[in-house]
């Protein structure tokens, strides 16, 4: 979220250049409009803190485009691991109620 679209794209590049079989996890920030009600007010404070502290959010993606993304830039294979997905994963047996924020950081797992 922090760097620029090239930045993220050189990166991945880089990565994506490595021996096959490499893996590559990322979280990435959806576009504020995506996030859920509940999280949206939490995540503007946090973007405008960021913006007013000199380390503004510039990359925002949905889902598609950051697979399109890291398929572009050469990886095999892309997906989306979105927050409900690793709350049924790892958060499902907790009874203190703890979940990921839904719709917010999401998790983008790509391979060479």
């Amino acid at each position: 979220m922090y760097l620029t679209k090239e930045a993220n794209a050189a990166t991945m590049r880089e990565v994506a250049s490595l021996a096959p079989g490499s893996t590559f996890a990322m979280t990435f920030l959806l576009p504020l409009e995506m996030a859920d009600s509940e999280v949206r007010p939490g995540l503007e404070m946090a973007e405008k803190g960021a913006r007013a502290s000199g380390t503004p959010f510039i990359s925002f993606f949905t889902p598609e485009q950051i697979q399109a993304f890291a398929l572009d830039a050469g990886f095999a294979k892309a997906r989306h691991v979105s927050t409900s997905d690793l709350a049924a994963r790892y958060f499902a047996s907790r009874t203190d109620g703890l979940r990921p924020l839904g719709n917010a950081e999401e998790l983008l797992v790509a391979g060479t």
